[in-house]
């Protein structure tokens, strides 16, 4: 009789229904329990938490109707997180993007004047293009050609992103048109809750062992009791359900016949594109999520998840969905496999019946939590001494993610830094680095010509 699910350390068979998702989701083989998985799944959703209540508020500016946006935002990204842990097998959270819902409303609705019907029908025709670039395995292929050097500047840049998230959530920092615009308020309870919520992850990663797998959640849960001391409350996540299918197939697909759509809709696929490959690249950087030749199993499933979702998203009501950086709490807390996602997708869809339990949990509580993770990250990049071509493509990365808040634009520099250093050195330059760099390039100068 098979032992599927056996300790490689010689303890008892796993049976029953543990065994099961031992099989499934591979936990003794990656080194893992369904407990863990369970907590660290939990402790994504608390940390992303915010996103079914941001995400509407910001498509609200475009006129996308509220309650439409946050069943999109609940409905679909739980399903799709679902989706990613069951078929993938990935620790990844699939939400609605912020710097995407910002282009929509900021962007493509409010500076270009569509209707949010149209900008919905843009969203649809990128998820389009995405699905086919995934079939075809071309983010595959850009990824695979990704060095070791910039897999380090990925997951560098990704750090300091949760870490300016966390900073800006906290209310330490500004930022005004998707860009930092000056310190904020160091002595307000959210800057207080940051403090005390890193402050006690931190005493919790230091006892080591089965204690770190706890370190997230519980930073989370010092900080909301700061929070609810300084009267810090969270925004109202509306009312239930009703008005839900407000948006359902009203997005405008005829919007692609306007010469003027083409240039929003490449926008759009490319911050998706280079996007998730920096996010994916960058989160399971120096994890046990990679397998000895730098590759991510279930990769390819996990991008064709988060592009089938933007599709199904911009029918719903909300703008392109990604991999969702804050998956990093997760992985920090001791996910490895695809059950943590299963977790976090079902709280997600349990958020449609209890939206109104959010109001307990500010996004306030989750700042400390986003630091603390980014800050285990930035400590395990670590380059080698003498490793100069790193240090300087990590470098570049950090420094540009800082003065733009864009993923995309940090991966051009870090791209670029690498391709002129590898060429100068004299060591070999793949030509899907070259190729990757001009488009990422492109992409980024395309921006600033559209908006």
């Amino acid at each position: 009789m098979t032992t599927t699910g056996a300790d490689r350390a010689g303890r008892r068979p796993v049976t029953g229904p543990a065994a099961v998702l031992d099989r499934h989701f591979g936990l003794t083989a990656r080194g893992t329990t369904w407990r863990r998985e369970a907590l660290a799944g939990a402790s994504t959703f608390l940390a992303l938490s915010y996103i079914v209540i941001v995400n509407p508020a910001v498509l609200a500016q475009a006129g996308i109707p509220r309650t439409a946006a946050f069943l999109a935002t609940a409905a679909v990204g739980g399903l799709a997180t679902v989706a990613m842990g069951l078929w993938a097998r990935l620790p990844f959270a699939v939400a609605p993007g912020m710097e995407m819902n910002s282009v929509i409303a900021f962007s493509v609705v409010g500076t270009l004047a569509y209707s949010w019907q149209q900008a919905l029908g843009m969203v649809f025709w990128s998820g389009v293009a995405m699905l086919v670039v995934s079939l075809l395995r071309v983010r595959e292929a850009v990824i695979d050609a990704i060095p070791a050097e910039l897999r380090s500047a990925l997951a560098g840049a990704v750090a300091v992103f949760i870490a300016l998230i966390g900073l800006q959530i906290g209310h330490l920092l500004r930022t005004s048109d998707g860009h930092l615009a000056g310190v904020g308020d160091w002595t307000g309870a959210p800057a207080l809750a940051l403090g005390a919520g890193l402050a006690a992850s931190l005493l919790v990663d230091r006892f080591g062992g089965r204690a770190r797998a706890v370190a997230v959640p519980a930073g989370i849960l010092v900080s909301a009791v700061v929070c609810t001391v300084g009267g810090v409350r969270a925004a109202d996540p509306g009312h239930g359900l009703d008005g839900g299918a407000a948006a359902l197939f009203r997005l405008d697909l005829a919007v692609v016949a306007d010469p003027r759509a083409w240039g929003v809709i490449l926008v759009l696929f490319a911050l998706d594109f280079f996007g998730s490959i920096a996010k994916v690249v960058g989160l399971t950087a120096h994890t046990p999520l990679q397998d000895g030749a730098g590759k991510v199993p279930g990769m390819r499933q996990a991008l064709l998840i988060d592009a089938g979702a933007t599709v199904a998203g911009s029918a719903v009501g909300s703008s392109s969905f990604v991999a969702f950086v804050e998956s990093a709490v997760g992985i920090r807390a001791g996910a490895r496999s695809g059950l943590s996602s299963v977790t976090t997708g079902l709280l997600l869809l349990l958020c449609l019946f209890f939206a109104p339990f959010l109001a307990h949990l500010p996004v306030e509580a989750t700042a400390g939590a986003l630091v603390f993770v980014a800050v285990r990250m930035l400590a395990a990049l670590r380059p080698a001494r003498g490793d100069r071509l790193t240090l300087a493509a990590v470098a570049v990365a950090a420094a540009v993610t800082v003065a733009t808040l864009a993923i995309d634009q940090a991966m051009a520099a870090a791209f670029a830094t690498s391709a002129v250093l590898r060429a100068a050195g004299r060591r070999p330059v793949h030509p899907a680095l070259w190729i990757t760099t001009l488009v990422l390039a492109a992409s980024v100068l395309l921006q600033y010509l559209q908006f």
